[in-house]
């Protein structure tokens, strides 16, 4: 295999553990631990999203399935992987700092009007465009509306937040509860995980995949390296801080999971529906 395939792998990686220690550099010769544990678990988090796993498994792979299950699928269960890698295995965060716990009382009612409402609104804009969207296959609508939403809150709101979470001070005020700057990093990772693109990790993979050429002769790795639109954040960005609140408001990542799952939900039959 090309040396520009593993190079842009470790540049990928190292991309994200720096933006984590960057985001939380105030704090870094305060609680180098937690943190270095932190950039280290972003890093593997997402190395594990662009992996080439239909080759790794031995998946028959087309031009269909490269974006959709069981690609999709393969990655996100290793990804749910590092979770619990880091709430049983290293034990880096005890459960209860990650959210699994039950909610506090007296909050699901307010959390669920308000992400219900959220939900409508989804809905409703995604079945205004669904012309524009290609039709679903029902294994690829199950799991936009259950996978995305279990692995991500799990490791941003559930594994990452336990991390950072206890470095900083809970003095940020949101509606009925605080959050502390840990928590917001966690809100730009989850963002920028959304938006920010490894696109010669794609195209390469997608070659390999499909034609079984070699990698170096369709790019190298230093040549249109990241792919990144400003718009494509915005809506990760505010579902994040929703979600961000509904896993401060209720203490519980479950209600996180239930939350993210609802809006995918809605999202993928807004789409779906004729």
């Amino acid at each position: 295999m090309p040396y520009s395939y593993p190079l842009a792998l470790l540049g990928w990686a190292l991309l994200w553990s720096s933006l984590c220690l960057l985001l939380t550099a105030s704090k870094l010769w305060v609680a180098p631990r937690p943190l270095g544990r932190a950039a280290l678990v972003c890093a593997l988090h997402m190395l594990v999203l662009v992996l080439p796993w239909s080759q790794l498994l031995g998946l028959p792979a087309t031009p269909t399935s490269l974006g959709h299950p069981p690609l999709a699928w393969a990655a996100k269960v290793v990804a749910l992987l590092v979770s619990g890698l880091v709430l049983y295995g290293v034990r880096w965060v005890v459960p209860a700092a990650a959210g699994l716990r039950r909610p506090g009382p007296g909050t699901l009612r307010p959390v669920g009007l308000v992400v219900g409402a959220v939900a409508v609104a989804v809905f409703a804009s995604a079945y205004a465009a669904r012309r524009s969207f290609l039709p679903l296959w029902w294994p690829e609508r199950l799991y936009y509306s259950v996978v995305p939403g279990l692995e991500e809150e799990l490791f941003y709101r559930g594994a990452l937040l336990g991390l950072l979470g206890p470095v900083f001070a809970r003095s940020i005020p949101l509606p009925g509860t605080r959050t502390s700057w840990g928590g917001l990093a966690t809100v730009l990772l989850f963002a920028l995980g959304h938006s920010l693109k490894l696109s010669f990790i794609y195209d390469a993979v997608n070659n390999l995949l499909l034609s079984q050429a070699h990698l170096a002769g369709h790019v190298t790795w230093w040549q249109s390296l990241l792919y990144f639109v400003l718009t494509d954040t915005a809506y990760p960005l505010l579902m994040g801080l929703l979600l961000l609140w509904v896993r401060e408001r209720t203490g519980s990542v479950w209600v996180a999971v239930a939350a993210h799952c609802l809006l995918n939900t809605a999202l993928t039959l807004g789409r779906t529906l004729p």
